[in-house]
């Protein structure tokens, strides 16, 4: 099997669901559905062995009988280093847990398919950090599975939504919440490219904070009566749980529901009215507005400037969401979008697009977009390079500290005899605080495009309507970064400081580059420490990177480093450090890593491999 036949299947691998796609024959996305026949899997795993467990309904169906051994929402804590829950003796950590969900996706899917699944794109919050979305492929691969890449939920939403509307200009909103994490992202349809403009989000906010609000109000009132918690016992707890998330779906429907609570022989029938779930809830929905009209902001857009809204997750059937989109943005929700289905979908598009350019399954799709988009779409631009020059500040064991060096006189700063006293250019700002100035060079490389091929077979012709658009960009999916990297310098007065140099928001793929230079006489290493997060001290950011160039000659303080980022829509960043006198070079990719090593994701594939999933 050739890569571009080979199968890329696209899963959502949600908190409380997991889904997944692949492209048809025909170039359409479809749902695989599960073993049992269900489109969605529950993101469930129950043990009930050393080296056995059962995954989805199954676990779900334990989780009152067994709730010492059922795993709930372990999305939730991807990404925390020290977090581990322990089974029959033996410790696993979120990666090997959602690995044994994707373990049983990979083999549902090929078990209806007959054939071997490897390759994969995995969908995550567009609000995921670096050690989040690390840990994320890190389970991808303890599944077996080779992870092509990392795609924002949104993101994957809008694709599968916007795929027949491509060919036109519109701007659409994408409110996802789910069972345990909210986004909203403001993205743009021009032509045959799909931009990221804005997301922000909660990674810690999702359906299960709604089902526990319900829940501690049942349980509070249960103990006015009779002095008595539910909420002490696992078990009993477990059972109200599911009897509250059941109440919170029967209101999406009705006006009121029963939840009926039997505990230490002690029964009650509690009455939940729609009315009464919309207060308890009412801060949760206040979040969400926050959360949709910075992400506005962030775009530069008003509500009115929106063609569609789009809600997306399980949690959005609520009435409130759904309310609370149509108060804000005046619209209508886009119908015709699955909430549980179509992040999946679009993963599967997204897997073609960016990694099967020349797969068959796109000929037809390309003719289509081709026939739609040749009048809309807008005539690519030349790339356009800011002036580039001297970015300032001194190296010295990963810390930049402030100095001018000759090459930024031409960028107007007056000479000096003491590159300490050089006046800085933007006064105010934290970059000019590090002496970083206008001469800073952030370009946008030539686009990554997928285009469409001159000598495609069995392509139509169009009554030659398509005379002139054979280079027409086939869909592009661009995404932009949502947290900021930059790197850790120090001042005037040696002081630690931390220097944004890719901001959030920005478009992939993207690379900085910038001169700093030594801090101390006569270095002979240098180290750099990339950061992600908003905050000017360490403590306020996280360091997930270091590159190190050693084997320095030793010169005087001032001597010129520079420091290149480049950041793909692999969402790898591509990290070089310039000794620029001697050309000596240093190059480190920084895939985000989950908090395991390699050595230990080789052994937790190991011991995957060797487990009973059922």
């Amino acid at each position: 099997m050739s890569e571009d036949d080979a199968i890329v299947l696209g899963i959502d691998l949600g908190t409380t669901f997991s889904a997944m796609s692949i492209v048809n024959d025909y170039g359409k996305p479809e749902i695989i559905t599960n073993a049992d026949g269900h489109p969605t899997t529950p993101s469930v795993v129950h043990f009930y062995d050393e080296d056995a467990c059962v995954v989805g309904e199954e676990a779900v169906k334990m989780v009152v009988i067994d709730p010492e051994n059922v795993v709930r929402f372990i999305k939730r804590h991807m990404g925390e280093e020290d977090f581990s829950l322990e089974f029959f003796g033996r410790a696993y950590t979120p990666q090997e847990i959602s690995a044994l969900i994707l373990r049983k996706l990979k083999e549902d899917a090929e078990e209806l398919l007959g054939k071997e699944v490897r390759d994969v794109v995995i969908t995550v919050p567009a609000y995921f950090n670096s050690a989040q979305r690390g840990a994320t492929a890190e389970a991808g691969t303890i599944a077996g599975l080779n992870v092509l890449s990392i795609i924002n939920e949104p993101t994957a939403a809008a694709i599968a939504y916007g795929l027949d509307r491509i060919g036109g200009q519109r701007k659409l909103l994408v409110l996802d919440l789910g069972g345990g994490t909210f986004d909203v992202t403001c993205m743009e349809i021009s032509g045959t490219k799909l931009t990221t403009l804005a997301s922000d989000g909660n990674a810690e906010l999702g359906g299960k904070d709604w089902d526990d609000r319900l829940l501690n109000h049942v349980a509070e009132e249960f103990y006015e009566k009779f002095q008595l918690d539910p909420r002490d016992d696992a078990a009993p707890y477990q059972e109200l749980y599911e009897r509250c998330l059941h109440a919170k779906i029967s209101l999406s429907t009705k006006d009121r529901a029963m939840i009926p609570v039997n505990y230490r022989g002690m029964r009650m029938a509690a009455k939940i009215s729609r009315e009464l779930f919309e207060e308890l809830t009412a801060d949760l929905v206040q979040q969400c507005e926050d959360t949709a009209n910075i992400v506005l902001e962030k775009a530069g857009l008003q509500w009115s400037e929106l063609d569609d809204v789009l809600l997306v997750g399980g949690s959005t059937r609520m009435p409130m969401i759904r309310d609370l989109l149509i108060k804000l943005s005046s619209k209508q929700p886009a119908e015709g979008v699955n909430p549980d289905e179509c992040v999946a979908l679009g993963a599967s598009l997204a897997g073609v697009f960016r990694h099967r350019p020349n797969h068959p399954a796109l000929k037809s799709t390309r003719e289509k977009v081709k026939k739609k988009a040749k009048k809309a779409a807008p005539k690519p631009a030349e790339p356009v390079r800011k002036p580039t020059g001297a970015v300032i500040g001194l190296a010295s064991g990963g810390h930049v500290a402030k100095k001018a060096l000759e090459d930024a006189q031409g960028a107007g700063l007056p000479d000096s005899s003491d590159p300490f006293d050089q006046p800085t250019t933007m006064s105010g700002s934290a970059r000019s605080m590090m002496g970083l100035d206008s001469g800073s060079s952030r370009e946008e490389p030539p686009e990554d495009d997928f285009q469409v091929s001159d000598d495609d077979e069995g392509a139509e012709v169009d009554d030659g309507e398509d005379e002139g658009f054979e280079g027409l960009l086939d869909v592009q999916i661009e995404d932009a970064t949502t947290h900021p990297l930059g790197i850790i310098v120090l001042d005037k007065q040696r002081r630690e400081r931390v220097v944004e140099l890719i901001p959030e928001g920005t478009k992939l793929p993207y690379e900085f580059r910038g001169r700093f230079a030594y801090a101390y006489e006569n270095m002979t290493a240098v180290r750099v420490e990339v950061t992600e997060g908003t905050g000017e001290y360490r403590d306020e950011v996280t360091v997930i990177g270091k590159v190190e160039l050693t084997g320095l000659p030793p010169r005087p303080r001032g001597t010129p480093i520079e420091v290149i980022y480049s950041y793909g829509v692999n969402q790898i960043l591509k990290v070089q450090v310039v000794d620029v006198e001697t050309g000596i070079t240093r190059t480190v990719d920084i895939r985000f890593q989950g908090g395991l090593t390699q050595q230990q994701v080789a052994e937790a594939r190991q011991r995957n491999s060797r487990m009973d999933v059922e």
